[in-house]
């Protein structure tokens, strides 16, 4: 059984009114993929739950009000004085949009939308507006040597004696980041903005009081992510929400948000989705580093069926390691996409059957009769392989053989691929003059070529033509090697290339003929 779906029986025993599915992110620069994983688990354990007849909902917290703590690689340098602000604090890099949070934020949602996954998304600065925090803000506060000792028993260290669960905003400088909460009344908490408390950003010096509590267009601060976490949980009525394994392992930051679940604010921990990491040529990715490529760059590499289908088709626990410059990495991703395809209208493995019909983004699936609907979604799977598409693109003249096979919307993932990502053995040219490496040609195969210029002026098919030459070859004592090399030394100054027919009819006529008989007449 799928993972989703196993997940979804367990979870429908429960017999919860509202299963509420959720995922978190601070878009603190360009998202990378491996954060559209933790999108995608949760859109399939929030598809499976409703598949399963369970009444769920999911949505998706950006974390806006954390602060800018590292100066991303693309930002200029300009942007180091905003450093311990809150991110909706921080100017957008491009007009348009209110700040910097909401910039990246909305650019990992445009991903995540044209990949199928629609939650609901909240903005933590509202949360916190909404006043819904301030009791457990309170709460937290007031059991501020309970949750000292949670810490210490997870990390066996002691904490400062005036440390407090708390992170004030600056009613001076604005900073988050470099504020110490120094104590609390009940009411107040007094705080410092200490000036060399980080060596990446200054504090203002300032002291003061104020209010932690938040209310409409006033932010006072936030707790401590990992208390905040759990305290999240609770305001929003989250009962499904994961992590990937750096934060799922045994003494991280879920340990600690269900301590304080247990402990402090008393709320059932979220049922967890743990789930390895998404690599890039085996490299775990950094936003502000600029390392891996980023949720939108994906798109311009795979098509959004075949970046859910990558998702879904691996067990959560499983990493992913995608690197597109790999030889077969992209190829033979599509290859499995149409595998799983065939699954599924086929009926011949359950799992990678459902990882297909997960794959697809709607309305695909949810329109027109079940009949039109099934016609259509087959028709818009191609059966030639990628490989076979990626050398079409580079011949001239085979808009129409692409059009017939319904290979329109995967080719310019073709030529991208071949651009940017493809070895130089998957690559070629037709070369304008007749190539040196023709010289070496043997007398059969000059012989070959002139027959085959002979027989071009006959109405052929691609698989006919094929057939054909080879039989020329055969005739003359080539073998199938020797005989479909003729043609690539000819046209392209390699020994390999796409299947010989196609490329020749794709040429224009009476430039093939005159190099054939050009090479043919060579002593």
């Amino acid at each position: 059984m799928f993972w989703a779906d196993s997940v979804a029986r367990e979870l429908k025993k429960r017999k919860l009114p509202l299963e509420w599915v959720d995922d978190m992110k601070t878009p603190s620069g360009k998202i990378h993929v491996g954060a559209l994983r933790g999108v995608v688990i949760h859109d399939l354990a929030f598809k499976a739950l409703k598949d399963a007849g369970v009444k769920a909902k999911y949505t998706y917290i950006f974390d806006n009000h954390d602060p800018m703590d590292g100066l991303p690689v693309y930002l200029p340098k300009e942007y180091e004085k905003y450093l311990g602000l809150p991110l909706f604090k921080v100017p957008s890099p491009e007009k348009g949009f209110a700040n910097y949070a909401e910039f990246y934020a909305k650019d990992f949602i445009n991903v995540f939308t044209k990949i199928g996954c629609e939650p609901e998304i909240l903005w933590a600065t509202e949360i916190y507006e909404s006043g819904k925090m301030n009791d457990s803000i309170q709460e937290v506060l007031d059991k501020t040597e309970e949750i000292k000792k949670i810490y210490e028993e997870l990390y066996k260290k002691p904490l400062a004696k005036d440390w407090y669960p708390f992170q004030a905003y600056c009613t001076n400088c604005g900073k988050v980041s470099t504020t110490q909460v120094i104590a609390w009344d009940g009411k107040e908490v007094s705080f410092a903005c200490r000036v060399d408390r980080l060596d990446w950003t200054k504090g203002c010096g300032f002291e003061g009081k104020i209010s932690p509590f938040s209310s409409k267009g006033q932010i006072a601060g936030k707790l401590p992510w990992k208390i905040e976490w759990a305290v999240k949980w609770k305001i929003v009525g989250i009962t499904v929400e994961g992590a990937g394994k750096d934060h799922m392992s045994k003494g991280g930051s879920h340990d600690l948000a269900s301590q304080i679940c247990k402990r402090i604010i008393n709320y059932p921990v979220p049922y967890p989705l743990s789930y390895e990491w998404f690599l890039i040529g085996g490299k775990k990715m950094s936003t502000s580093k600029g390392v891996g490529s980023t949720a939108s760059e994906m798109l311009d590499i795979l098509p959004p069926e075949l970046i859910r289908f990558l998702m879904v088709k691996t067990k959560i626990e499983q990493q992913i390691n995608f690197d597109p410059s790999e030889k077969n990495t992209v190829p033979n991703l599509f290859d499995d996409y149409q595998k799983a395809a065939d699954a599924y209208f086929e009926k011949t493995n359950d799992d990678l059957a459902r990882s297909f019909e997960l794959s697809q983004i709607p309305p695909r699936l949810s329109s027109a009769s079940p009949r039109k609907r099934t016609l259509s979604l087959r028709s818009s799977v191609p059966k030639i392989r990628f490989l076979v598409l990626a050398q079409w693109v580079q011949m001239p003249n085979m808009e129409e053989e692409i059009k017939k096979e319904g290979l329109g919307p995967w080719v310019k993932y073709a030529k991208n691929w071949i651009e940017k990502y493809a070895p130089e053995s998957e690559k070629f040219t037709i070369q304008k003059e007749l190539p040196k490496e023709a010289e070496s040609l043997s007398k059969e195969q000059k012989e070959l070529l002139g027959k085959i210029a002979s027989e071009l002026d006959r109405k052929w098919t691609g698989e006919q033509f094929q057939t054909r030459i080879y039989d020329i070859g055969k005739e003359l004592g080539l073998n199938g090697k020797e005989t479909f090399a003729a043609v690539y030394l000819c046209l392209l100054g390699k020994d390999h290339g796409p299947k010989a027919a196609w490329l020749i009819l794709s040429l224009d006529k009476e430039f093939v003929k005159k190099r054939f008989e050009e090479v043919s007449k060579y002593d």
